[in-house]
């Protein structure tokens, strides 16, 4: 039988035929009785598999932005991380906290909290050291007469309304007069448990105001303003207000509803918002440099 099979084979080739197979009984069957095993896709099945892509891609694209969203908090608290060190090696030299914006120990001009750390930091405040990842507002210097615009705020004031001996910031020995006394190392009592920095509760700008403080143009915006402040963040983020509502939902996208924040010995943490503006005793204690509540100097909202 196999001879004759391929006695018949020799001939089919030398005239162009297609070479029959055998069946596995013996038998010959042409190959277009074949039935092929790697036909095309049915218009269902595709369906079918692009319905299981999507299905996947749902599932997955919330830990993707999740995990984006991680990875961009964790260069934002090491940024702060950094300030953090910076202001520990300026204390070590000055034996004091940064004074807010005028200190006339180190310097007869009108300067802020950013230049003062410049040479431990080497970085200006428009450099990418005080930009969070995630803040899409604008980064303004400070003057005279306003206060600067920016993604990160010093926690000068504590829970007074004004500036105070409660913070880091310094306070004013005459009101109204550019006198000011710097906090010495010594006075903050708990320095892991004591706020530095952290990222600036936002605010909304209007226009008129971005040209007429700072002579920029510019679009409605939600800005930070140099300060991590309980009580402006209660102002300014009130919940009977308009705009607040719209800086509010600002701040909550920044780190998905969390604060980055650093403390005076250095060390920096990632806070739910509600954590941190809490006006329990624990939580307020964190704002002051004596590790008091004084929740008697809040603001109301």
């Amino acid at each position: 039988m196999k001879t004759l099979r391929d006695t018949l084979n020799r001939e089919r080739k030398t005239r162009g035929v297609p070479v029959s197979k055998s069946a596995p009984n013996g038998t010959f069957r042409s190959r277009r009785g074949v039935r092929s095993d790697c036909g095309a896709f049915t218009l269902i099945e595709l369906l079918v598999v692009i319905a299981i892509i999507a299905i996947l891609a749902a599932m997955l694209l919330p830990s993707l932005s999740a995990a984006k969203s991680a990875a961009l908090s964790a260069k934002c608290r090491n940024n702060l991380r950094q300030i953090g060190l910076a202001t520990s090696m300026y204390v070590d030299d000055h034996g004091s906290y940064p004074i807010w914006n005028v200190n006339p120990e180190t310097s007869a001009e009108f300067v802020y909290w950013y230049d003062e750390l410049q040479p431990y930091t080497v970085s200006k405040w428009t450099d990418p050291l005080y930009r969070c990842p995630t803040y899409k507002g604008m980064t303004i210097l400070g003057n005279r007469e306003n206060v600067p615009l920016g993604s990160y705020g010093y926690n000068a004031n504590g829970t007074k309304f004004d500036f105070s001996d409660l913070g880091l910031g310094g306070y004013a020995k005459v009101f109204g007069l550019d006198e000011w006394v710097s906090i010495p190392e010594s006075k903050v009592r708990a320095p892991a448990d004591m706020l530095a920095f952290g990222d600036a509760p936002l605010i909304v700008v209007l226009p008129i105001v971005l040209k007429a403080a700072y002579d920029i143009q510019g679009d409605l915006g939600y800005h930070g303003f140099g300060l991590l402040d309980i009580n402006q963040r209660n102002k300014m983020q009130a919940p009977n207000s308009s705009f607040g509502l719209r800086a509010l939902k600002a701040s909550k996208l920044r780190h998905r509803g969390t604060y980055n924040v650093t403390f005076c010995d250095g060390h920096a943490e990632n806070l739910k918002e509600e954590k941190l503006f809490d006006r329990g005793e624990t939580a307020l204690r964190r704002w002051n440099n004596d590790n008091e509540p004084h929740a008697d100097v809040l603001t109301g909202l």
